[in-house]
This record gives C-alpha cells, structure tokens and sequence, in this order.
C-alpha cells in the first residue's frame, strides 16, 4: 500500500506504466521505474533495490531497512510496499524498522540544530491512521540516544540501508549510534539524508555526517556521479541522487567478494 502522500504525486500516466509493467517485473524493468522517477519517493525504492542487488550476489538471505524520524509513518508504508516487490525480485528478506521520538522535535541542543529552520515540538504525529496500517514494521518510540542502544542488544538482520530524516544534528548524531557495531552492517550500507538542504559543514545531517568522519574509522561518504548519471534519465536525481551516501564496511568478511554493480547492469 503506497502512502496518500506518495498517491498525490503518481500520476495517472505513471500508474498505468507501473501497472503495465507489474506484469512482467524483473529487475531490470524494476530499476527502470525508479531510474525514470515513475514511482513515487523513488529513494525509498532506491536504496532497497541497490541493497537488495548487491546482497543477492553476495549470498546474503536478509538484511534491515531503517528509517530515522518516522513522523506519520508514511515513509514505513512505503518501505513496506517496495520491500514486497523487491524481496520476490531477488527472493531476499527484508526487515524493516522505524524510529521516531514520538512527540514532536526535542528540545535543540545548540547552534547545529539549526535553529533558525526548526523547533522544540515540530513534526508531533497528529494520527495513529498510518501506523495502524503498517503490516511487518516494527516501530520504535523514544529518544534515539535511548531507543538506539536498547535495538542493538536485541536480534535483528544485518543493516543494509537507512533512511534519515532526524532535521538536528543532534538527533542525526543519535541516530548514528546504529553503526556502532561494524559486525551488525553489510558490506556496503546505503544511506539517505532527507535535510541537507541549507546545512553547512557543522550544523544538521551535514554537520553530523561529518563530525562522524572525525571520531570513527567507519566513513560515511557520498556516491560518486550517481547524481550525475542518474539526472540523464529524470531530472530530479541530480538532487535526490546527492542525498544519498555510502558507509564501506571494509572489515566486512564479504567486503571483497566481487558482484555486478547493480546501477550500471541495469542502465538502459
């Protein structure tokens, strides 16, 4: 089930291909809705196909999904609807989980939290509407700094890509917590930053992405002319694209175990 909000910007010439080609999906013809922004939040399926892909080859059965900053929980519907279609394309699992402060932005810590763009109490969930629907999320109330240690001393699938949309940078920062063990990542973990826009080096996702890179071995790094490349095929990849980061879990036994890169087997 796709979200309402997603609905409002699927088209109906973009539901009708999407159906049509529904009937016959395989990979490549999956990747080419996504590739030419057919679907609707095409990142979300994005970074679980590119996850799915390489794990495949890899001989890897399962892995998560998270999401960081729920709010309605329209972004889990929609995780929840690609991650279907995507785990019988390359017959892999996905487990999927979302956190969320469950009322509203904290309080800002400082200057990075930025300040002049949110505040104490914004982003409140206004209805249960979305989570009711949720069919295999498993949704995670609290402060990351709390909510985080306590999801790493249970049982859950290597992580394979993430979805942040935590605004401060204080709350990205917690969120980070969620690599703190390399053991419990895939080779390669996908990351998308939903907030980069008007951050600077110190404040917000930005700020955290690069204050991680300071105190950790693990780098979380951008993708290179992904954005680019993509743009050739739906113009608002070369913004979407450049939200999208990669952590090399270089440790990882499977790190160097060769696989067709995914992006550009599937290219038309």
């Amino acid at each position: 089930m796709i979200s309402k909000s997603s609905l409002q910007y699927f088209s109906l010439i973009n539901r009708l291909k999407y159906k049509f080609s529904s009937i016959f999906i395989n990979e490549k013809r999956y990747f080419n809705l996504i590739l030419k922004g057919i679907l609707p939040r095409p990142q979300y399926a994005l970074g679980l196909f590119l996850c799915a892909a390489i794990a495949k080859q890899q001989g890897i059965k399962k892995f998560s999904a998270i999401e960081f900053g729920c709010w309605e929980g329209e972004g889990l519907l929609d995780l929840e609807h690609y991650s279907e279609e995507i785990e019988k394309i390359f017959d892999i699992k996905i487990e999927i989980y979302g956190f969320e402060g469950g009322t509203g932005m904290p309080k800002p810590t400082d200057f990075k939290d930025r300040l002049y763009q949110f505040s104490e109490g914004e982003m409140k969930s206004s209805t249960d509407e979305n989570k009711n629907k949720l069919k295999k999320s498993q949704l995670i109330i609290g402060k990351f700094n709390e909510t985080v240690p306590n999801f790493l001393n249970g049982k859950f699938a290597p992580i394979g890509c993430v979805f942040n949309d935590a605004d401060y940078f204080s709350s990205t920062n917690d969120s980070f917590g969620i690599f703190k063990n390399s053991e419990n990542l895939l080779p390669k973990v996908f990351l998308y930053f939903d907030d980069l826009n008007f951050s600077s080096k110190l404040t917000g996702e930005l700020g955290a992405i690069n204050h991680f890179n300071k105190n950790n071995n693990l780098q979380i790094e951008q993708i290179p002319e992904m954005a680019e490349t993509m743009s050739l095929y739906w113009k608002k990849w070369i913004f979407l694209g450049k939200r999208f980061f990669l952590i090399h879990n270089f440790n990882h036994n499977l790190y160097n175990k060769r696989y067709i890169n995914p992006f550009y087997k599937n290219l038309p």
